[in-house]
């Protein structure tokens, strides 16, 4: 629709017909579910395209050419704003309209397209598309209705639906493999009781460092993938930014090894490597020795609150064999704590070993890493480099980023580039003189 909108702007003095193929008998329905219903449109329009460019593990340097030259964040905001869209940027970055309502996107861009011409035919799902044999030939689809319908210019924009993904191999493309990203961790063992993860879902620590380490085939270094941010203990296992930024970037790994496998977590990142957080402690058994270690943990932030919530806390002085039982009178005190101790507790905060059974989802969201090769697009116009007169845009491709507006901000970049083009090469078409259906 976005990229329709585009075109249908582009050639609305024009003898063109702009025409959406809907499959399903509403549009735009992941929009309308997105944000819980609020639409996260974007990501925080006022930092740099660099920055902007970090939440995306596939596809980063494909789309700078984009965001820098033809339809980066700025300029995303400013066309809603146009539209009455106004927007509110929230303490994470997210940006959502002020109504908080995917209603107010959706009309934007149903809008600019149905103003300027373009109309939408819904419940018609495109079954196969031939391009008849000359370079400049026309689109031929056959539709569910049993209708053929005829173009000159195609644009795919069908997501991670099988269905388009058969269509661009029908015409020549390569697929890179779709799997999952945006995912939760489950972690069945550790969330049973007497596991390390039980009794903490609704908890969340706020910042976090979460690391997956993989053996690679004829390479003596194990592949390390990092990524930081709050992370929330869930019914599940966890989930959270860092947990979810690690599910896209390591979206393919997880993939191979069947969601099945251990990761590290750093409950305390800034406070250093494991010597460091010991020393810390040591200096607390000198300082406070008959402070109980379950009860204090004096890894503080600048604002006086733990950096470690007291029940996980707790829990690691457990995993570290200290008495925490609050009826004994010979629970641990720091002053009696044995050095061996202290160090396994160092060990716990900085390299927590969590054991992954499995993936969950991501609220209503569902993204691939995967799609149509980037190779096979020219990116600055989206046309295919294989066949003439194609157009692809949005998580069709093989770009993805992680939560926070970041895919939007694809669809909507890579939506402007394919409309615009679209449009720039029906209009030559037009004047050549050919015969246009």
């Amino acid at each position: 629709m976005f990229a329709a909108a585009q075109v249908a702007s582009a050639v609305k003095d024009q003898d063109v017909d702009v025409v959406v193929l809907e499959g399903s008998p509403k549009i735009m329905s992941k929009v309308e579910k997105s944000g819980g219903g609020r639409c996260n449109v974007l990501h925080d329009t006022s930092k740099p395209v660099p920055v902007i460019l970090d939440g995306y593990p596939r596809g980063k340097k494909e789309l700078n050419g984009i965001m820098t030259k033809y339809f980066g964040p700025t300029q995303a905001r400013r066309w809603f704003e146009k539209r009455g869209v106004e927007l509110k940027t929230e303490s994470d970055g997210r940006m959502f309209p002020v109504t908080d309502s995917s209603q107010t996107i959706m009309d934007a861009i149903s809008s600019v397209a149905e103003e300027n011409g373009a109309f939408v035919k819904m419940r018609v799902k495109v079954m196969s598309v031939e391009k008849r044999t000359d370079s400049d030939g026309p689109f031929i689809l056959t539709c569910n209705n049993g209708i053929e319908e005829i173009f000159d210019i195609l644009i795919l924009a069908t997501g991670s639906s099988p269905g388009g993904y058969r269509i661009a191999s029908s015409l020549g493309h390569s697929i890179v493999d779709p799997v999952p990203s945006l995912f939760t961790f489950n972690a069945k063992h550790q969330i049973k009781e007497g596991g390390l993860l039980h009794g903490l879902s609704g908890l969340s620590v706020k910042e976090t460092s979460v690391t997956l380490k993989m053996k690679v085939p004829g390479k003596k270094r194990k592949k390390v993938i990092t990524q930081e941010g709050p992370l929330l203990f869930t019914h599940h296992g966890i989930s959270g930014p860092s947990v979810l930024r690690l599910s896209a970037f390591a979206a393919r790994e997880f993939h191979d090894i069947n969601y099945q496998g251990n990761i590290s977590i750093n409950w305390a990142p800034r406070f250093g490597p494991a010597e460091n957080i010991e020393s810390v402690f040591i200096r607390m058994a000198k300082t406070s020795p008959k402070r109980t270690v379950a009860s204090s943990c004096p890894l503080v932030n600048n604002d006086g609150t733990s950096a470690i919530p007291r029940r996980l806390w707790s829990k690691l002085v457990s995993e570290c064999g200290f008495n925490v039982d609050s009826e004994d009178a010979n629970k641990a005190v720091w002053g009696e704590a044995p050095k061996k101790k202290l160090g396994a507790l160092s060990r716990a905060v900085t390299a927590c070993e969590v054991s992954v059974t499995g993936k969950g989802t991501f609220k209503e969201e569902f993204v691939t890493a995967g799609g149509i090769k980037l190779k096979e697009i020219t990116m600055n116009t989206m046309e295919s480099k294989i066949c003439p007169g194609l157009y692809f845009c949005g998580e069709m491709i093989d770009v993805d980023g992680v939560t926070g507006g970041f895919n939007f901000m694809n669809c909507w970049g890579t939506g402007f580039v394919a409309g615009t083009n679209a449009a720039k090469k029906i209009m030559l078409m037009s004047q050549s003189g050919d015969d246009l259906p």
